[in-house]
């Protein structure tokens, strides 16, 4: 298959620290080159990949930060990539386009011959309900509690997340004594209930993870003043090393998220390195872990701290196995090559999602 994926500008593709949608991007598209497909990657300049890359910017401009243009607006940057896409398959230069890059690849898909099916890596915004109107294809969400949120016409089967597991290294007995919160700081992730539980337990937390410049006074006043350096430490944002050293090191992470996280990356990592997850009972997290076998799925605070006593419950080696089992590249990749085959088909036959 002829293949454009489209992904986002705010980070490059693989992402050098923080950016879950950028990473699976790079997945998909480099296991598509693997098995032969004619991929052409939309991304940054600075991007990685065995696929054709083309791109509009040379490297990332996120929310918030300046171009050296003094361009604020970062969604004009993934308009313009987003446009280059659809161009190229008006010329007929592609057999389907997969958008990763959210709504302003649906907005520009609406004109679109070429099939497209767009990639749900974000909640549902109501706000949107007008493009949605008007988006003539397909779409599907990365867990099912995700698709529950979005509308029916034009949806897919949902599809997991899958992350390269055998470079997570498997922490059979970690040594390091310490749980962990890894993540963006803001509001929504939760970062201050991780650090409330640790502390009513008795445990000793590490934080890593991005601080945007829209969440820095949310930290200075919440997170900050609880960061002792000894029971409460911040060791900056991780790269995919830290990451995994951390990970593998932890004896579980803590997962309290405060919205509708529509897959949670990070769970599938710690799995993968043998740890167990604690993570409150919102969105997809019933789905990624296993209650009492990966990790526990809990309610509120007080459960959390009740669960952390617990944690000498979970076989890591479970945890791995799980991760083998459900959240491979390759288990991916095949659900991803499951859906282009029907989604050509169905439009071979005359069929698209709304028109």
């Amino acid at each position: 298959m002829r293949i454009a994926q489209l992904a986002p500008t705010y980070e490059r593709v693989p992402p050098r620290t923080y950016g879950g949608t950028e990473l699976i991007v790079h997945l998909v598209t480099e296991e598509l080159v693997a098995r032969g497909h004619d991929v052409t990657l939309f991304a940054t300049g600075d991007s990685r990949t065995a696929a054709t890359l083309r791109s509009v910017t040379p490297a990332p401009q996120r929310y918030g930060e300046p171009s050296d243009e003094g361009l604020t607006h970062a969604e004009y940057v993934q308009l313009a990539n987003a446009q280059a896409a659809f161009q190229a398959a008006a010329d007929g230069a592609y057999d389907l386009v997969h958008n990763q890059a959210g709504i302003e690849g649906m907005v520009l898909a609406e004109k679109s011959d070429t099939p497209v099916i767009s990639t749900m890596h974000n909640p549902f915004a109501p706000a949107t309900q007008s493009i949605w109107d008007f988006y003539p294809w397909f779409h599907h969400a990365v867990s099912a509690a995700s698709a529950a949120s979005f509308p029916a016409r034009g949806a897919l089967p949902p599809i997991h997340h899958g992350i390269d597991v055998g470079s997570f290294t498997f922490g059979p007995r970690p040594d390091g004594g310490f749980l962990l919160f890894l993540g963006r700081f803001n509001r929504a992730k939760g970062a201050d209930r991780a650090i409330e539980a640790a502390r009513r337990a008795g445990r000793r937390l590490i934080l890593a993870g991005k601080v945007d410049a829209a969440d820095a006074d949310h930290v200075r006043a919440t997170i900050e003043p609880l960061i002792d350096g000894v029971h409460v430490q911040y060791v900056g944002e991780a790269d995919a090393e830290m990451k995994r050293r951390l990970l593998a090191g932890a004896d579980a992470l803590l997962f309290p998220i405060q919205w509708d996280e529509p897959f949670g990356l990070v769970m599938a990592e710690s799995l993968s390195s043998g740890t167990p997850v604690i993570g409150f009972r919102r969105a997809s997290v019933p789905e990624v872990v296993d209650d009492g076998r990966t990790g526990f799925v809990v309610d509120d605070v007080d459960g959390m701290v009740d669960a952390i006593g617990r944690i000498g419950e979970i076989d890591r080696r479970a945890c791995r196995a799980a991760a083998e089992e459900r959240f491979t590249v390759a288990r991916m990749v095949d659900d991803v090559e499951a859906m282009y085959r029907s989604v050509l088909e169905r439009v071979g036959a005359g069929a698209t999602s709304g028109r």
